[in-house]
């Protein structure tokens, strides 16, 4: 049965009085609502009304302004819980696979190591092949600075203090202070790259996963002989890998402003 206009009007309506709500205003009054979407404000005032008898939105009594309420909350949960990483990355995986010929693979940060839980190899005779369950420190390469770089504190802290930053080839940074600076630029700039870190001719660039706290969850890389990874072939890589993580994050529940 076809839903009258006036019901799915009402449903429009709601879904962008909820997109109104972000990080940078979560809290918002009837006027500003309004504002944003030209509609009357009492119009507005009666689904405000009707958001928050359901749950869905909540009122602070003295200054009327109105945020997301717990019933988001649970969506959210059954939401992330039903969220399966290495299903959802792989379409991504494979867009990048075809655009650079090139391994790409899934790293995710376990304990005091990452862990590769997904990959695709590049059709190259000479190429990169991480393996799939194969445990790696996260000093000595994009992928695990890219993991502790957007890491709380107080963890990344914990993994440093209780790793030793070995010389496993020429280009390992075992510096504590040069490795500090490195992973400040990194969660600056949103990347990283590594040339020879962890195994000598190999090269990777490396990009964060979020979900929906902002916690990073893991990274994509794209890897291969150092032979083939020019600087302008790396500013394309960095390009398409940001522009898919970004991606890949949002279907995981991030939200970007």
């Amino acid at each position: 049965m076809t839903k009258p206009v006036n019901e799915t009007q009402s449903i429009h309506r709601a879904i962008a009085i909820l997109d109104c709500f972000r990080d940078i205003q979560p809290q918002l009054g009837v006027r500003e609502i309004a504002r944003q979407l030209e509609l009357h404000p009492s119009t507005v005032g009666r689904m405000l009304s009707t958001l928050t008898s359901l749950g869905i939105l909540t009122q602070n009594m003295e200054t009327h302004r109105y945020r997301m309420g717990s019933k988001v909350l649970k969506w959210s949960s059954v939401y992330i819980s039903n969220v399966d990483l290495r299903v959802e990355a792989r379409p991504y995986m494979e867009e990048l696979h075809r655009a650079t010929q090139e391994t790409v693979h899934l790293d995710i940060p376990d304990g005091l190591t990452r862990i590769c839980i997904e990959r695709i190899e590049s059709p190259h005779r000479l190429r990169w092949v991480a393996r799939i369950g194969e445990r790696m420190p996260y000093y000595a390469s994009a992928s695990g600075k890219v993991l502790l770089s957007f890491m709380p504190l107080e963890q990344k802290n914990a993994i440093l203090k209780s790793t030793r930053l070995e010389q496993l080839t020429a280009n390992t940074t075992t510096d504590p202070k040069v490795l500090s600076q490195e992973l400040e630029l990194i969660n600056k700039q949103g990347y990283a790259i590594s040339q020879g870190e962890r195994v000598e001719g190999v090269s990777c660039v490396a990009a964060p996963i979020f979900e929906t706290t902002g916690k990073i969850i893991g990274t994509i890389t794209i890897s291969g002989p150092t032979t083939r990874f020019s600087e302008k072939k790396i500013r394309e890589y960095v390009k398409m890998l940001m522009r898919v993580t970004g991606q890949l994050s949002a279907s995981m529940g991030h939200l970007l402003d």
